[in-house]
């Protein structure tokens, strides 16, 4: 596990909650200091991780895994913006169609490829 990705996840999520980092580590049971303590090099527990995750709302995964940061979606974000509707909807078929063949995940999605 990456502590910088842990961290920046970790502000990420509880922004998009409303909350400071500090607040979602208390209010998920661990002490306000949870990310001062990773950024000195402490690492997490499983049990730490799993209770941060359910109280942001999100998975182990998402809160753990590789985050883009704004200046990488900045171009998905600036063309997904010149979509109509209907060329969403046509993304979302696509990416959803990809999602099914299993090449296609193997290659691009799993951590693997």
């Amino acid at each position: 596990m990456d502590r910088e990705t842990l961290i920046f996840n970790i502000k990420r999520f509880a922004g998009a909650n409303n909350e400071s980092p500090s607040g979602a580590c208390l209010a998920a049971g661990l002490s306000k200091n949870f990310v001062s303590e990773i950024k000195r090099g402490r690492m997490p527990s499983v049990s730490s991780i799993y209770a941060l995750a359910a109280h942001l709302g999100v998975s182990v995964s998402d809160l753990v895994g590789d985050a883009k940061t704004p200046a990488e979606l900045a171009p998905v974000a600036a063309a997904w913006a010149e979509l109509n509707n209907d060329g969403r909807a046509e993304a979302i078929r696509y990416i959803e169609y990809l999602c099914t063949k299993p090449e296609y995940i193997k290659n691009h999605l799993s951590k693997e490829a």
